[in-house]
């Protein structure tokens, strides 16, 4: 049989690329984070007692899950490019704030 090294959420803290707390560990392992995909992916943990315990691999996989599903999702998605909206001239704006100070005229303001 062969014996896991469990580790516990702030030693895997420790180990993750970004220094997280050791409760988004536990965050991790209790709800998970939304992909970009939307898909939830949570970190497998084992619970000994009243501690959440996990291991190297499984933060390595967790990692792993996330970029697969992001990667899924910016495949999938078409770039948007954004539409350009005319400015307005100058003209056109002072029409505009005529007609608004019209407006606020005739509400009473």
């Amino acid at each position: 049989m062969e014996t896991v090294a469990y580790i516990g959420l702030a030693q895997a803290a420790r180990l993750a690329p970004t220094r997280p707390s050791p409760n988004a560990v536990w965050r991790w392992c209790r709800r998970g984070l939304v992909a970009r995909s939307g898909e939830r992916i949570k970190l497998r943990h084992v619970r000994v007692g009243g501690k959440l315990f996990t291991t190297a691999a499984n933060l390595d996989q967790f990692f792993q899950q996330l970029a697969d599903a992001d990667a899924v999702h910016f495949d999938d998605t078409p770039l948007q490019v954004p539409t350009v909206k005319a400015s307005r001239t100058a003209s056109r704006r002072a029409a505009d704030i005529e007609r608004a100070e019209r407006e606020l005229k005739n509400a009473g303001v």
